[in-house]
């Protein structure tokens, strides 16, 4: 199945990518023309099919695509693949496997059935139940609809990431659990490793380009540092907060953001040289924002910045123009989909840093806290910022871990940045995405804007990858520059392997057992594709105390939605919320159903469109529904399913 996968993902997004790129004239190398073309292809299979969605003609998506193929083939030559010398290639395959592998270690195992029950590790099953319910929504149609929150419209969430998965799944038949924990993450880890590679290449030469995938692909942070010094173990990934490149493998619109804009910065420097590839670069930055908004907030204000400077050095306008234009693509996007009023970002500087000084789970440094505060009372202000200097380069340098490296690279630009359009935008972007987290929180899950710092982490580690280069190039002692690379990669990659090890070293997080798939498939298979259901709320403390938790025991996730193809009244609701949606009234509603002596509850559950109870034997609703209207339609040893009449 993975070679017919690869099969349609050349036929989707590599050849109308390379006919794209062929349109716009753009030269590049055979290997830089193939991991371009797919990804810009993807973007293009991607909002070609949104738009056809919202015509109402999707069918027609592939016919398009057929057509672009033999367009494309009929005119085409296979260049000559320029292949590097058989040492520099060894050491390309030995770093490109060894990334791709370690990344995939972290996902893959997911999603597969052990002992009859499918299995999930760290929090991939609450985070693939939800991104396999949109899978099902989008392949119901246009208008989309929240599988969470039954009978509300889809607003506030980038859901592009899961159109290309929901086709494939559609069309080809392919398995939503392959597509989502090993099909497209194999894929997207082949270009985020290629890409960094060859932005690396193009700043810094072959070595540089090596140096920058090692980092994009093995780097992580100092936490290890910390853990070793408080209990002698290795770990601590995120423990300065921010998660690290490689585990974003598990969060589709983080990965796709992050070697779109890598895909973005190679065109846009073939832009600044050759003046061509806009309307790509158009392509890229206008869609990003419906995959990921932190990147197309962040990629989009760079290009304004640098839009502006180009108007005052040289009275040009072809930046702004590309700013203005990928600005309004963006928006014609996103608004449609973007529930208006809703505030989503919380004005709270310096939070990450003061929470990861005190929490338990952090640095657990109270004393430290305890110190400024003192020092505060007493006025002291030498020593008050004297202590927030040092929670702040403790906050930087440990999620930098090694990438630190890259700010030699930024400095020594400092002398062209303003001469250098690309430098510009480059530094713009790392600035603009360490701003939002050091200032705001996201509403719902506060600590989600940390994950602007990824393209922090993804950016230096390109810039540490051209300074890595650079300074084992000034050594002339072929054995001391074997003795710092390895003390860099040895220093580097302490936390990424423990993340494996931590991984492998336990049992799955949570389950859906084979008996509980029977009520699933019953839902799936024996109701109506419109009908509501209502699930129980999650009690975070009921705790089974089993082995391997139900999930439903384990968190509150999207999986009945995902796996009964059903919208539920209420599911997943960290997710809702953060979305913006008033969950107060439906999670009374829970509540009474589920935990008080409800009366009229027939009539109650029709006034809100419910159409089936569903929940586990272990946390069946108070009141005995035998004594009501309505009729058990399903029952096993875990669950049962009453319908409304």
């Amino acid at each position: 199945m993975l070679l017919l996968f690869f099969l349609l993902a050349v036929v989707c997004f590599t050849i109308p990518g390379v006919f794209l790129i062929r349109k716009s004239q753009i030269r590049l190398l055979f290997w830089e023309n193939l991991i371009l073309s797919t990804s810009v292809g993807f973007v293009f299979f991607t909002l070609l099919s949104y738009m056809l969605l919202v015509l109402k003609i999707h069918l027609l998506l592939l016919p398009i695509i057929l057509i672009i193929n033999i367009l494309t083939i009929r005119n085409f030559t296979l260049p000559h693949p320029s292949l590097f010398k058989k040492t520099k290639l060894i050491l390309f395959l030995l770093v490109f496997t060894l990334g791709i592998i370690g990344q995939m270690l972290v996902i893959a195992p997911s999603g597969i059935t052990l002992n009859g029950d499918l299995v999930f590790w760290s929090a991939h099953a609450h985070d693939g139940s939800w991104h396999i319910a949109l899978m099902e929504e989008l392949k119901k149609g246009y208008p989309l609809y929240n599988p969470a929150f039954a009978g509300e419209k889809l607003v506030n969430y980038h859901f592009f990431s899961d159109i290309a998965p929901a086709d494939f799944n559609n069309y080809f038949n392919l398995s939503a659990l392959d597509l989502y924990f090993r099909f497209f993450p194999f894929i997207f880890s082949i270009l985020l490793g290629s890409l960094s590679f060859i932005l690396g290449s193009r700043l810094g030469g072959f070595k540089a380009g090596l140096w920058a995938t090692f980092f994009t692909y093995f780097t992580g942070s100092f936490g290890y540092i910390v853990t070793y010094m408080h209990n002698k173990s290795i770990g601590g990934e995120s423990l300065f907060w921010a998660s690290q490149i490689q585990s974003s493998i598990g969060n589709p619109p983080q990965i796709i953001s992050s070697f779109l804009v890598l895909a973005f910065l190679i065109l846009f420097l073939n832009f600044l040289q050759e003046k061509k590839g806009f309307f790509i670069c158009l392509l890229l930055a206008g869609v990003l924002i419906v995959f990921k908004v932190y990147a197309g907030v962040v990629l989009l204000s760079s290009l304004g910045i640098v839009g502006l400077w180009q108007i005052v050095k040289e009275r040009k306008f072809k930046i702004m123009i590309l700013f203005i234009l990928s600005s309004c693509l963006s928006t014609i996007l996103y608004l449609p989909n973007t529930l208006g009023s809703t505030k989503f970002l919380i004005f709270e500087p310096w939070w990450f840093i003061r929470t990861m000084v005190v929490a338990t789970d952090k640095l657990d440094w109270l004393d430290l806290e305890l110190r400024r505060q003192t020092y505060v009372a007493e006025s002291n202000w030498k020593r008050v910022i004297q202590l927030e200097l040092t929670a702040f380069l403790i906050f930087v340098f440990g999620n930098l871990g090694m990438r630190f490296l890259g700010i030699g690279y930024l400095i020594s630009s400092y002398r062209s940045l303003f001469k250098d359009y690309f430098k510009l935008l480059f530094l713009s972007i790392i600035i603009i995405s360490f701003a939002f987290p050091i200032f705001f929180l996201q509403k719902g899950v506060a600590s989600n804007t940390i994950q602007f710092f990824q393209y922090v982490l993804l950016l230096l580690g390109i810039a540490a990858g051209i300074s890595t280069a650079k300074l084992l190039d000034k050594i002339r002692s072929n054995f001391l520059k074997i003795i710092i690379a390895t003390l860099i990669v040895i220093i580097s990659v302490p936390t990424q392997v423990s993340l494996i090890y931590n991984f492998y070293n336990r049992a799955p997080f949570t389950k859906i057992t084979s008996i509980e798939f029977e009520a699933l498939n019953f839902l799936k298979d024996k109701t109506d594709s419109s009908s509501v259901i209502l699930t129980p709320p999650y009690n975070k403390y009921l705790d089974l105390k089993k082995d391997i938790p139900d999930i439903w025991d384990w968190f509150d996730t999207s999986y009945v939605a995902a796996f009964s193809k059903r919208r539920t009244y209420l599911a997943d609701t960290e997710q809702v919320d953060i979305m913006g949606y008033n969950l107060k009234e439906r999670l009374d509603f829970q509540d009474l159903v589920f935990y008080k002596d409800i009366e009229e509850l027939d009539k109650k559950l029709k006034e809100k469109g419910i159409s089936y109870l569903y929940f586990p034997t272990a946390i069946k609703p108070k009141i005995d529904l035998d004594k009501t209207s309505l009729q058990k339609i399903f029952s096993n040893s875990q669950i049962e399913i009453w319908q409304v009449p």
